[in-house]
């Protein structure tokens, strides 16, 4: 029987290529048999080439017809030339009974037979044509999301496993124009409107502002409900306008590593000066005084006098008695500049331990100013070895009973770390935090340096915090009850919680628009949750997907812990769709500035998947993209690359194996991709389904705008009037 199923023998075979010369016989390259007739050397079919008891699967890449001339042995006559057909194709599976296995664990000798694939081949490969009514396993779902079909075998179904596509992260390519925004949209209401599917939990950071119509529709008055009843999506948009809706992410949410990006805090001088300010600010409103930070900057004082002490350059001796003497100067004024601390440790310690800092203090400048004249008179003279003994003596108990203090915390009372999310005052940290941070530091340096280096920083905090374009980041924001966990139940889709929020008296309406939809008490949680972050300042972008990534991962993380949550570790999935990715994973090129969106997302690719995070990474460019996030994507839908770099820099990317198959992707239609990875059964050429509804991503109608009569203009006068807030001005007023 396989004899009429046969179209040629194997030829030539490497690692992941075999060559194949077609029987002659197939003179119009088709071969018919009792199941049909097929096609033979179709770009993307499949051929099998038996070996033992299983069946290799081959993708066709190429075929060519070669021209030979037959020499007669006695040469005394040459024939008319014959034409021999040589296709090439990728070794992609094994078929073992009516199961496919993708990768290769054997070979093909010379002179094996090539085969046209039978249904049951292709029934291995996509599964079978005929419905079933028997559900997936929870457990164990295998290729059960259908997302298109085959190009070359239109009868089959190309199907996704989703614990794949999903939890092992997955990146959908392609150039402008050419299906990626529709690729997502299919494959999520595919997933959504399976009827198996219950609830799901999609986030979507879109930054072209495409996707709230793939999943609502518009009524009037500039209201929206769901398309399908099904999908229950919650769309939160960046327009400062729309005060009841709009993205608010309150500052305090940041941890320091934000903060120090987002003010462009430099290290040295301006980076311990920021992150102090924030642990002061943490403190206060958590009710714990910095007794520790107080401490710290005593040790500072005390170990500088140390080290003047042990400075035994000949040259720097007579300067010795005055660096003493001035750093005594600055830290017998701790108590006149900073009274508050002073009384926090008199509380905590006794009024004896700081009174004992300050004679010992007293002490060692009263020994520099035997050698130091303070009314402005120099002098040659070094302390000598007996005044340096005597001034370690006096130091040496101090910086004992600081460092004890600081590792045994007797107090019972630990400092709030500088990235815990807890609520402080903006303004009270630009005004008061920051500056007490600066003087604390100026205790162990300059103050007049401290200030000058410290300037730019302030600027820059002082503009992000005035700016209308950041209030959605550093607006007046009450403390209030479960603020945190209220909007991580927001952005995740979550029903409100049995917790008592803050009322409305403490927490006005549209003033935390996701507090708000919490208080509401719907009884309804959200499939799809869509950011559109298309009117974001470009400058904060980074931060503001850095951010909500962060807080979604850190959330996971917690989660696992079992004795809290009930939750094991991972069990909780989330799904990151990160629309147009290289805006803000961008790959690193040479020296530059780091990108905190980059670590933070490089970190998801990597650790995301055992906490139940999943990423799927949509861009045009692949070759500005993060080569450490697309190289931890282990499925690939590729539309149309048509930019030698992006092919380029996808080949690094993708197994070697793949590189034949790559070479058609400047070529494919609309709608038309190459899927690759572990999530589907084979690597196929696929048309994907339609999506509907689609996003807001239609080509533009330049002829028929060109050609109509009577064009639709727009009301530019509007479209300004809200530009400039003044809709938003006029209702406040």
């Amino acid at each position: 029987m396989s004899n009429d199923f046969e179209i040629g023998r194997v030829v030539a075979i490497d690692t992941s290529q075999v060559t194949i010369e077609l029987n002659p016989d197939l003179k119009a390259l088709t071969r018919s048999t009792y199941e049909s007739t097929t096609e033979i050397g179709r770009i993307n079919s499949y051929v099998i080439i038996p070996v033992g008891a299983r069946r290799i699967v081959a993708m066709v890449t190429r075929v060519v017809m070669m021209e030979e001339a037959e020499i007669r042995t006695d040469k005394t006559m040459v024939t008319l030339p014959s034409a021999r057909r040589i296709m090439k194709a990728t070794m992609i599976g094994t078929i073992d009974g009516e199961e496919f296995t993708q990768g290769i664990g054997l070979f093909p000798v010379l002179d094996s037979p090539v085969l046209v694939a039978t249904k049951s081949d292709l029934e291995a490969i996509f599964g079978k044509k005929e419905h079933i009514s028997k559900p997936p396993e929870p457990e164990k779902p295998g290729y059960c999301i259908p997302i298109g079909e085959s190009v070359v075998f239109p009868d089959y179904q190309i199907k996704i496993n989703p614990d794949v596509f999903f939890g092992k992260h997955s990146a959908i390519i392609g150039s402008t124009g050419s299906g990626k925004s529709c690729t997502i949209a299919t494959i999520i209401q595919s997933i959504i409107l399976n009827k198996e599917v219950k609830s799901t939990r999609f986030i979507i950071l879109d930054t072209n502002g495409e996707y709230r119509t793939a999943f609502q529709r518009e009524k009037q008055n500039d209201e929206w409900e769901d398309d399908d009843p099904r999908f229950r999506c919650l769309y939160i948009p960046t327009d400062p306008v729309k005060t009841k809706d709009k993205l608010v992410i309150p500052y305090w949410f940041m941890n320091s590593d934000d903060f120090v990006r987002l003010f462009r805090a430099k290290e040295g001088l301006q980076a311990p000066v920021l992150l102090r300010a924030l642990r002061l600010s943490r403190s206060k409103i958590a009710g714990k005084p910095g007794i520790l930070t107080t401490i710290e900057v005593l040790r500072i004082s005390c170990t500088q006098i140390m080290a003047h002490t042990q400075n035994d350059t000949p040259t720097q001796q007579w300067a010795i008695a005055k660096n003493i003497y001035e750093c005594c100067e600055d830290s017998l004024r701790y108590r006149e500049v900073f009274p508050e601390n002073v009384k926090n440790l008199d509380k905590a310690y006794g009024t004896d331990f700081f009174l004992d800092y300050e004679n010992a203090i007293k002490q060692i400048q009263k020994i520099a100013q035997e050698v130091y004249a303070p009314d402005g008179k120099k002098t040659n003279q070094s302390l000598g070895a007996t005044r340096i003994q005597q001034i370690q003596n006096f130091i040496n108990p101090v910086i004992d009973a600081l460092n004890k203090k600081i590792t045994n915390e007797p107090t019972g009372v630990p400092e709030v770390s500088s990235d815990q999310p807890i609520f402080f005052d903006c303004h009270s940290f630009l005004e008061r935090s920051l500056e007490t941070a600066m003087r604390e530091e100026a205790e162990s340096g300059s103050p007049g340096r401290i200030r000058d280096a410290c300037g730019p920083m302030f600027l820059r905090i002082r503009r992000f915090f005035e700016d209308p374009r950041f209030k959605f980041l550093f607006g007046q924001f009450p403390n209030a009850i479960y603020v945190l966990a209220s909007f991580l139940r927001d952005i995740l889709g979550l029903l409100p919680g049995d917790n008592n929020l803050s009322s409305y008296e403490n927490v006005k309406k549209e003033v935390l628009p996701f507090y708000d939809r919490q208080r509401s008490n719907i009884e309804k949680s959200f499939n799809v949750v869509v950011i559109d972050l298309s009117l974001l300042a470009a400058e904060v972008l980074e931060n503001v997907t850095a951010l909500i990534g962060r807080l979604i991962l850190e959330f996971l993380q917690r989660l696992g812990d079992k004795n809290i949550s009930g939750f094991d570790r991972g069990s909780f999935p989330v799904v990151l769709v990160l629309e147009e990715a290289q805006n803000y994973i961008r790959e690193s090129r040479g020296i530059e500035e780091k990108s905190i969106s980059r670590e933070v997302f490089e970190r998801i690719a990597r650790e995301g998947r055992k906490y139940g995070l999943g990423l799927v990474v949509a861009s045009q460019r692949p070759s500005e993209l993060s080569k450490t996030v697309l190289s931890q994507c282990n499925s690939f839908i590729v539309h149309r690359l048509q930019n030698p770099e992006d092919l380029k820099y996808f080949r690094e990317i993708v197994p070697g194996i793949y590189d034949q198959l790559l070479n058609q992707l400047p070529a494919l239609a609309p709608r038309h991709a190459l899927i690759l990875g572990e999530s589907v059964q084979a690597p196929a050429l696929v048309y994907m389904r339609e999506s509907n509804p689609i996003p807001r991503s239609k080509d533009p109608k330049f002829y028929k705008q060109w050609v109509a009569d009577k064009p639709e203009m727009p009301n530019v006068e509007a479209i300004c009037h809200k530009w400039e807030g003044k809709d938003s001005q006029k209702k406040e007023s």
